[in-house]
């Protein structure tokens, strides 16, 4: 149902995550893209570890494919994508951890005001340059997951962490609808401006050090994380003032 929703899509289709290669039916899912999305052109794949599935991820996407391949330093992951999708590596990727840029900010933990919160949300990198999703959601009436869209990949990671559900549903030419769709309205208030510090463009820590910047608001939904050490800040030291998304190799 997600990709048939995108059959008319005009842009690349990816299959990202986390990394989508983790999923237990990762060839299937390629498989279905590829059936209702023939042009290979219009596949993605955003991975940093093919997990064993190589064969099928150069016959799905290569060599026509969009690609966001980071390995994150490891040198293992690094050779088994260049083998199987050569010259498709981000640059240094292969010995460089990445960078990501603190999200889980609410502005209103910073005393900024609304007008300067949302002049910043207007010019965010992922609402203007990056991308939308579909993600998988329990209905309140329901006990099967359904596909649900978001106009920002970032938005619909804020409603899985909170346990929320603000998508719409993912029918065909969902696409299509204006950012003034009720719906869309809903996940900039409950998602954008409930949380998400990525137009605020703070400098983050290399993915090793498991360390994560937030405001106070996001403690009491974070506390029972076990996998990061949370540094909790009513301001956010290193600020970043350069055009960029919330992910970069370091340098």
């Amino acid at each position: 149902m997600a990709v048939e929703s995108l059959r008319d899509w005009p842009g690349v289709i990816g299959l990202f995550g986390g990394n989508p290669c983790n999923h237990p039916k990762f060839p299937e899912l390629c498989k279905i893209l590829a059936e209702i999305i023939p042009d290979q052109r219009r596949r993605g794949l955003w991975s940093n570890d093919l997990l064993g599935h190589g064969e099928i991820v150069r016959e799905t996407f290569f060599p026509g494919g969009r690609f966001n391949l980071n390995a994150h330093g490891v040198l293992n992951a690094a050779g088994v994508i260049e083998r199987h999708l050569p010259g498709r590596l981000i640059p240094g990727s292969d010995v460089r951890q990445a960078e990501h840029a603190a999200i889980l900010v609410d502005y209103r933990d910073l005393n900024l005001s609304p007008a300067d919160w949302e002049q910043a949300r207007e010019g965010c990198d992922i609402n203007r340059k990056w991308s939308g999703a579909i993600v998988e959601r329990i209905k309140a009436d329901s006990i099967h997951g359904m596909p649900f869209a978001y106009f920002c990949e970032v938005a619909a990671a804020i409603d899985g962490i909170r346990g929320t559900n603000n998508g719409i549903p993912a029918v065909p030419g969902w696409w299509r609808l204006p950012i003034e769709e009720p719906g869309f309205q809903d996940q900039i208030r409950k998602c954008c401006d409930s949380g998400c510090g990525v137009p605020l463009k703070f400098k983050g820590h290399a993915d090793n050090a498991e360390v994560y910047d937030i405001t106070p608001g996001w403690l009491p939904v974070l506390q029972e994380q076990k996998q990061v050490a949370l540094q909790t800040h009513v301001t956010i030291p290193g600020t970043v003032k350069e055009n960029t998304d919330y992910m970069k190799v370091r340098s």
